[in-house]
């Protein structure tokens, strides 16, 4: 209720000079809630609780920049030690490069914790920079091992493949130990220090736009 009453004042709040960081922090508020943001005909705002799919969609678009993808290693999840497959940034490195991406163009770093479990794939802060960083999050997604099944494989609600004994480790990464996602604003303690000191939250559906704005002529 505090939370509602808080969303509520910073929708209603028409404080000189304010304004702008009041409809910020509403939006944020209701990001972070999974509400919607717009007001009824009437323009009183009520709170209703998006369907997930739609939450995450509005989570997703508040982006980390520059643009990161986050890459979860699920084996090292597993209470059984026996089964976990270190990977480390050079094998990460020749995935990437057998799926057709420039390394001069991204940064990898172990991300929180440093144990291998988390590693991240730092692009430029440009919009080629987040091109690539959603080529990444996309093949993630068509393999079934973006977010959400990431999500349901840690609390055993979705399956979890293992390598087999004479698996190729570099052949079967993306297919089997690798879950990976672009950065939103709720993963800032899966980066390092660094990233988390440096980094900002921008709207990927504003770059975009931004993007395809036409240009005037002189």
């Amino acid at each position: 209720m505090n939370t509602k009453a808080l969303a509520n004042h910073a929708f209603m709040s028409h404080k000189t000079g304010l304004r702008p960081q009041h409809l910020g922090l509403h939006r944020a508020i209701c990001v972070l809630m999974g509400w919607n943001t717009m007001p009824d005909p009437s323009g009183t705002w009520i709170p209703e609780v998006f369907p997930r799919p739609e939450a995450l969609a509005l989570k997703e678009d508040l982006i980390l920049w520059p643009p990161v993808v986050i890459v979860h290693n699920i084996s090292l999840s597993n209470n059984d030690h026996n089964k976990w497959k270190l990977i480390n940034i050079e094998a990460l490195e020749e995935f990437l490069r057998g799926k057709g991406f420039h390394l001069g163009k991204m940064k990898i770093c172990l991300g929180n914790p440093g144990d291998h479990s988390v590693i991240l794939v730092k692009f430029l802060g440009t919009f080629s920079g987040l091109q690539e960083a959603e080529r990444l999050h996309k093949l993630f997604l068509e393999r079934k091992h973006g977010r959400v099944d990431f999500e349901q494989a840690i609390s055993g609600t979705g399956t979890v493949d293992e390598l087999t004994q004479g698996d190729n480790q570099i052949q079967k990464l993306d297919d089997v130990l690798l879950y990976g996602y672009m950065g939103i604003s709720e993963d800032l303690d899966s980066v390092d220090f660094d990233t988390k000191k440096r980094c900002s939250v921008k709207s990927k559906k504003e770059i975009h736009e931004l993007a395809d704005a036409p240009v005037k002529p002189e």
